[in-house]
């Protein structure tokens, strides 16, 4: 064997010194596994294949199939029945649920950046559909008849009997699995539950600005071969190009829909005619769209609109004017999440904002320079109480009657407080109440929002644990209504016991206290 160059000497050095430095990290395996998931094979020597011969049997076990951890209850032999109207779906199949694939993606890639500009007709939009049949089934839909929850069963036994428990008590919709109930592309960012009282007409739109319109089945499938291909009756159509941000109905005109959206247009869809218009494109001074947030009718005026912005500002408007004028005014410098007017002082209104803070504002009262604010000369309206958070304020929501306004946000709490008397209000608001609950969406999962139900002093919010939880105003529990994912965003009927969530597959779990008007009577 010829003697070794100084230069080899060196470089053998340096190996040994390297190999033992990994070895005291305990990173001498990360070389060759870095290696081996790029698909680079090695050149392997004597001494590397006596090493492969130790971990032999490690290979072997290795190499042998191995069981998931967690497996869907075909796999583990049990009845789909074991949960009560769960369908029977594992964790890889939920995920490929909310995935547009085939068609549906090359629809979404072929419509993502066209705006819908002007007025329109919904049957020039959706091509696949007859105008006739479509005119029709829109107008089925306007009838005229129109965290703490993790431990829902201990917190029974410590509550006791609570009035209304069993008024929440509600079903899981079963003529159509939730798998089946496909609503929009791709995530849900806001659903809206129409005020029909016979017929149950559910609406949501995506992160896509695609709009979903659900004509809910309440007969159950016969067995007719017919009924049993039957789909869930939607109608998708896209409106705009980004985030839809609020589904609200016209009080004055309940086949009326608007819509806002974070491309910063609001439109209206007419049920009676497929006509969508455009209501209003809001734009700052210097002409640039202004994402909408949040909006809310007023409880004053059935025509004028309240809204905010990605941006932070608020301003009003009257529906019935195309082209209304509108003032800004700046109630933040981060984007405005959530707002809600009092329905005990229609002229205040509640803001939770990105700069961790609930705000409580009088819209009477305007001020010309507001000290808190970096922008200058940008009026505002006056700050009557605010609570400082921890983190950023995801929802605010007013009670109807009994003076509760709720907030969740990001540091995982949801607080309620007692605003019922202005007299008592103070600068720095204290909740009355704080309920720890788990709002860690994460980038894949719409924001968490506490609602209160319109007619009820009792409010919803979704379960990252995959449930519904409904709380009293006095933050006792209700309910904890399971469900296969989590229904992020949630709606209710404004008169029924109805609630709805829709997840991040464009997917909706409905749930009713009349279930047994839709299931096979025997």
């Amino acid at each position: 064997m010829p003697e070794l160059t100084e230069f080899q000497k060196k470089r053998l050095e340096n190996i040994k010194r390297n190999n033992d430095l990994l070895k005291k990290l305990h990173l001498s395996g990360v070389a060759s596994q870095i290696k081996h998931e790029a698909g680079v094979l090695e050149k392997s020597r004597a001494p590397a294949k006596k090493k492969q011969k130790t971990t032999n049997t490690r290979a072997t076990k290795s190499a042998s199939p191995t069981l998931p951890t967690r497996r869907s209850r075909r796999l583990r032999g049990e009845s789909a029945d074991d949960v009560k109207g769960i369908p029977n779906v594992n964790d890889n199949q939920l995920l490929k649920m909310g995935s547009p694939d085939g068609q549906d993606k090359n629809f979404i890639d072929a419509i993502k950046e066209k705006p819908v500009i002007g007025d329109v007709k919904l049957s020039d939009l959706i091509k696949d559909e007859d105008e006739s049949v479509l005119l029709e089934k829109f107008k089925r839909f306007n009838n005229g008849n129109f965290s703490s929850g993790d431990f829902f069963e201990e917190i029974k036994k410590r509550q006791g009997d609570v009035t209304g428990m069993d008024e929440f008590d509600l079903d899981l919709y079963d003529v159509f699995q939730p798998n089946e109930i496909k609503i929009t592309y791709e995530r849900i960012s806001a659903t809206y539950f129409h005020p029909a009282m016979e017929k149950k007409l559910i609406i949501a739109g995506d992160t896509s600005g695609t709009v979903g319109f659900w004509n809910v089945r309440d007969e159950p499938l016969a067995d007719s071969e017919e009924d049993r291909m039957e789909e869930p009756d939607i109608t998708r159509v896209k409106l705009f190009t980004k985030n839809v941000g609020r589904i609200d109905c016209f009080p004055a005109d309940t086949s009326k829909i608007l819509l806002t959206s974070y491309d910063g247009s609001i439109r209206s869809v007419h049920l009676n005619n497929l006509q969508s218009e455009e209501v209003l494109t809001l734009k700052n001074e210097y002409d640039d769209s202004l994402g909408i947030s949040d909006c809310q009718f007023s409880y004053e005026n059935p025509n004028v609109l309240f809204l905010t912005t990605l941006g932070g500002e608020f301003t009003t408007f009257d529906t019935r004017v195309k082209k209304s004028e509108y003032n800004l005014r700046r109630l933040a410098d981060k984007k405005i999440g959530s707002m809600a007017i009092n329905p005990m002082r229609p002229y205040e209104i509640a803001t939770g904002s990105l700069d961790r803070t609930l705000k409580i504002w009088d819209t009477r009262n305007l001020v010309e320079k507001p000290e808190w604010s970096q922008y200058e000369d940008y009026p505002s309206h006056e700050i009557v109480s605010t609570y400082d958070s921890r983190l950023s304020v995801s929802a605010v929501s007013y009670s109807p009657t009994d003076g509760t306004l709720v907030c969740n946000g990001y540091d995982d709490t949801i607080r309620l407080f007692d605003v019922k008397s202005r007299d008592h209000l103070s600068a720095k608001l204290e909740p009355k109440l704080t309920i720890q609950h788990n709002c860690q969406t994460g980038r894949w999962t719409s924001i968490l929002k506490a609602r209160f139900k319109p007619n009820k002093n009792v409010f919803a919010i979704a379960n990252m644990k995959r449930a519904i939880d409904i709380y009293n105003s006095e933050g006792q529990q209700l309910a904890h209504l399971p469900t296969a994912t989590v229904p992020a965003v949630i709606s209710w009927h404004p008169l029924r016991n109805w609630i709805a969530g829709g997840n991040s597959s464009g997917k909706i779990f409905l749930f009713t206290d009349d279930s047994g008007t839709i299931k096979q009577e025997e």
